[in-house]
């Protein structure tokens, strides 16, 4: 159970009984500290070497870093360490070098449980105000002192002298405290053992599942760096969650998108930016996820992807024409893998050639001598049911026209001396892309004109995605300047979400009916709101790094990004670490068990290798067991109708899709240390595994009734809560454990002549798990364009009622979308448990209704729902 402090300060008694002695307060407040004197090791270092006095280094060392808020306190401590007389010539160099100005705070109460601190003078630049505000609202602020202020949520201090921000939650009880440092930093101290996680992605620890910071440090910056024999992301999203089962819990987002550094060490944490404010919005939470649904309100809920997303797209760097790629699509066929669509890497517009300033780099026009007739082949796929998306990068090659025309419109990083493009690479040489320039996202007319001039002849044609590369950026000129005259490390952080931005507006423009999707390998705060995913980059081919990309994919939701994803099977081959006779065999089961973990928890599920070479296979058919990976990709098509109902969720109320399993289950303390269980939605749970020849998988069960998803079977949890769970099955195929908790409500598709679709299913399919008060709506719409955002889409709400010898299921649906099935029969495969016999089974509709129970399995049929009112279907037992 939760427990919350409840020992209230003298001073809540009097806020919560209405004391009259308290006086409304302005919602902001400016304050000015106290000079002191802080003593670092470098001016000390310098002073010894200038006036010949060695001893100084070591014996002033215990006071570095230490604040002293009086002269005279300053003093006495040097005098207490030299153990002699200081000179007056002596103390007043250390006193100079040490005297620190005094800090100045803003504070602002924004909502009731939201606060804003400023240290220092420093602005945050209009162009990193990345969270709309504006719906916060604060019901009301008491002002208990000087510096003392109450909300309905919190109690603040400040200290006069240091200027710390002590944070109360309404219990009384401390969540934290806020105290300047550096120019550009701050400190954060609290009493109690708090879990943390967010902050974007870093991979450091290979092999380890767990992504929360504590007692690391976070160098957040857009980057990608080499990991484990691949190449990973660093992406800055600067927010966050601090988690406790104990207290309240609180995240807190720094208003900085400059880069930034994050030191955690157990109940302090330190945090210096390279540049710019030290503002932090600070919020308090009775649980994780309230925060995080505040967060997304602030940063912007996700679009909705296109339905195909959902399901597989093949990709791999590269497909050299069209006959290679229709090569890998036949035999999926052939082998009945459902597939929605596929990825191209560069070499549809020509591919590169390095420092080549003729290189394709920056033409996004098609190669018509391997890709030919692009219009048709794009066609026909469709009618295949297969989508495509391409790749572009912001890289142009100088020998091209549309470099000459960026230049001349100065839509171009500049050189500052010139004014002309600037070459990338600043000693004058190329990169492996070619040679040229880059182009300038931060210039809004360079956005409208390349996606009209580019993208938008692509999207007419049918291309359903954009795939954004290289956007961190990956490399660049540290000299050029940007629209405004800004520097680079001005947009460095903000360069793919300019990118992003971009093409969504295009889409806005244009009035394309079609949806925004971008994949992209970087980006920061916000980026969800234009219909971007992630990936973890270009990732080595072990399971080490798959583990750690797994813990990563926490901190990413909890920045705001649900679908993030990965090359499945690993980019980079060499880093699969394992040569001669063993490397096939530990090659295929890193990409067995990588394909299903990517089929639970990846959007979309996209293999993807290097295969310059044409000796590499990523398609699931050639790699890895094809057994198991049919039955997984199985699953993944199986569940999109309740995959695709969370995306709605999301998109409506900011709710995660998936979660770490404390996240869901707040309250129990045994799951915080529990890092490789994950929630699908909050109904459904799964334990994963990146590690070679693993057999099996320990799994604790939340407290409650649990299920087997595949089978129905009820767990037998009541002798212990964690059980030892089997990864292959009775046909020596691996899966990933899948379950259900009691109540869950599932929307599932069927296969037809062992083929699987994305498609809306003609008729609705309900996996029910075991008796229990609960609802769920299932959302449907044409699934492609933007029309759900003007009301185009069908709610089916699905609710269970539980009574002592009885249960309903009552089903009605709400709203219309062009296409939608007209007319829909009702299947429902309700797993009971053992101990329940069904009697009698009737309903309020027309027609008739079927069922049998076989075991512990009830399974019911209704040949047509009605299209309007509530359907109702009544079992007694």
């Amino acid at each position: 159970m939760r427990r919350k402090t409840v020992l209230y300060g003298a001073l809540m008694t009097a806020i919560l009984a209405g004391c009259t002695n308290t006086e409304q307060a302005s919602t902001t407040e400016y304050f000015e500290g106290t000079a002191s004197y802080q003593l670092n090791a470098a001016d000390v270092f310098r002073l010894a070497k200038q006036m010949k006095q060695r001893d100084l280094v070591k014996s002033l060392k215990p006071l570095y870093g230490e604040s002293y808020y009086s002269e005279e306190a300053f003093k006495s401590a040097i005098s207490t360490r030299l153990n002699r007389e200081v000179s007056d010539e002596l103390y007043e160099e250390l006193k100079q070098k040490a005297l620190v100005a005094p800090q100045v705070l803003s504070l602002e109460f924004v909502a009731d449980n939201t606060l804003r601190v400023r240290f220092g003078h420093e602005q945050v630049p209009l162009q990193q105000k990345l969270l709309d505000m504006s719906a916060l609202t604060l019901s009301g602020l008491d002002k208990l002192g000087k510096y003392q202020w109450a909300t309905s949520s919190l109690v603040v201090a400040v200290e006069p002298t240091t200027l710390c921000v002590k944070i109360q939650d309404k219990q009384g009880s401390e969540v934290n405290q806020l105290c300047p440092a550096e120019a550009t930093g701050f400190t954060l101290h609290t009493d109690h053992d708090y879990h943390y996680h967010g902050l974007g992605q870093e991979f450091q620890k290979a092999g380890d599942l767990d992504g929360r910071w504590n007692q690391r440090t976070r160098h957040a910056g857009n980057k990608m760096e080499g990991f484990n024999g691949g190449a990973t992301g660093n992406t800055i999203i600067p927010i966050l969650y601090g988690a406790s089962p104990t207290q309240s819990d609180f995240a807190l987002y720094l208003n900085n998108l400059y880069s930034s550094e994050w030191q955690f060490d157990g109940q302090e944490i330190n945090v210096k930016a390279s540049k710019g404010s030290s503002e932090i919005i600070v919020m308090v939470a009775h649980k994780q996820k309230e925060l995080r649904k505040q967060f997304m309100q602030l940063s912007g809920k996700p679009l909705v992807p296109p339905r195909k997303m959902f399901g597989m797209w093949l990709s791999e760097y590269g497909f050299d024409n069209w006959a290679e790629m229709d090569s890998k699509l036949a035999t999926l066929r052939d082998n009945q893998f459902p597939i929605d669509g596929v990825v191209m890497d560069l070499q549809w517009f020509g591919n590169v050639s390095g420092n080549d300033p003729e290189s394709q780099m920056g033409s996004l026009t098609w190669d018509r001598e391997n890709f030919p007739q692009p219009e048709q082949k794009i066609a026909q796929l469709k009618q295949q049911g297969i989508g495509m998306v391409l790749i572009e990068e912001s890289y142009v090659s100088q020998g091209l026209d549309e470099f000459k025309a960026l230049e001349e419109k100065g839509y171009l990083a500049k050189d500052p001396e010139t004014g002309l493009g600037a070459n990338v690479n600043p000693h004058g040489g190329g990169s492996w892309w070619g040679k040229g320039g880059m182009i300038d996202w931060s210039n809004p007319e360079v956005n409208a004109y390349w996606h009209d001039w580019k993208r938008q002849p692509l999207i007419d044609m049918g291309i359903m995605g954009h795939w954004t590369d290289l956007g961190e950026p990956e490399m660049y000129n540290h000299q050029a300047r940007y629209f405004g005259d800004q520097a680079h490390d001005e947009i460095h952080n903000l360069f793919n979400y300019y990118w992003l931005e971009g093409i969504y507006q295009g889409y806005q423009n244009n009035d394309v009916d079609q949806r925004p999707f971008m994949m992209s390998r970087s980006g920061t705060t916000g980026i969800q709101k234009f219909g971007a995913s992630m990936w973890s980059a270009d990732i080595g081919s072990n399971l080490t790094s798959l583990a750690t990309h797994i813990g990563q994919q926490t901190n990413m939701m909890l920045s705001g990004i649900d679908y993030y994803g990965s090359d499945i099977g690993g980019f980079h081959r060499k880093g699969l670490g394992v040569i001669g006779e063993k490397k096939q065999a530990a090659l295929d089961e890193t990409y067995t068990q990588w394909f299903a973990y990517s089929s639970l928890f990846d959007v979309p599920v996209r293999p993807h290798t290097e295969n310059l070479c044409n000796c590499k296979e990523t398609a699931p058919d050639r790699i890895g067991d094809r057994e198991s990976n049919r039955n997984n990709l199985a699953l993944r098509y199986e569940i999109i109708p309740y995959l695709y109902s969370l995306a709605h969720h999301a998109h409506q109320d900011g709710e995660a899709i998936f979660a770490p399993v404390s996240y869901e289950f707040s309250e129990d303390s045994t799951l915080y240390d529990i890092q490789h269980q994950k929630m699908i939605g909050n109904q459904l749970m799964s334990a994963v595994v990146a590690e070679l020849d693993a057999k099996d998988v320990t799994v604790a069960f939340p407290q409650g009734v649990w299920f087997d998803f595949r089978t129905g079977t009820k767990m037998d949890t009541l002798k212990a809560q964690s059980k030892t769970i089997d990864l292959y099955n009775e046909n020596h195929q691996y899966q990933l454990p899948l379950f259900a908790k009691q109540g869950a409500i599932i929307p599932v598709s069927k296969s037809s002549a062992g083929q699987w679709t994305s498609e809306v299913p003609q008729d609705i399919t309900l996996k029910i798990f075991g008796f229990a008060n609960n609802a769920f709506t299932l959302v449907e719409d044409d699934g492609k364009t933007t029309d759900y955002l003007h009301g185009a889409k069908r709610e089916t709400q699905i609710t269970t009622r539980v009574f002592d010898s009885s249960a309903t299921l009552s089903i009605e649906s709400l709203g219309k979308y062009q296409g939608m099935p007209s007319s829909r029969a009702l299947e429902v495969n309700w797993s009971l448990g053992a101990e329940v016999q069904v009697s009698r089974i009737s309903s309020n509709a027309e027609q008739a209704i079927t069922w049998k129970q076989s075991g512990d399995q009830l399974y019911v049929k209704l040949a047509q729902l009605p299209e309007q009112g509530e359907t109702t279907i009544t079992l007694e037992f």
